[in-house]
């Protein structure tokens, strides 16, 4: 696979320090704490990310590419729902 640099978007943080920003009730939690208060700890939810993949890409010359997509999905859905939970913290309404 051949190496895709570092594509952050433009904005990505200033969007996550505007959201704190707007928070009136007090502190929030960081994205770890916020994966973690899910139910599972982070570590345990990454883990069942790459079991998942492996079970059902093992015999796939793919197999590293098929894991690698399948723990950049769990960080994107990660991302977006810590954005919506700081858009709540916050009482920003999104436009979606």
């Amino acid at each position: 696979m051949k190496d895709l640099g570092n594509y952050e978007c433009d904005g990505q943080i200033e969007m996550t320090e505007y959201l704190k920003s707007q928070i009136k009730c007090g502190v929030v939690k960081d994205l770890t704490a916020w994966i973690n208060s899910q139910g599972k700890a982070q570590y345990t939810q990454i883990g069942e990310v790459v079991k998942d993949a492996y079970e059902r890409h093992k015999d796939s010359a793919e197999l590293v590419d098929r894991i690698t997509n399948a723990v950049s999905v769990y960080v994107l859905t990660q991302s977006v729902g810590y954005m919506d939970y700081l858009r709540s913290e916050s009482g920003v309404v999104s436009n979606d």
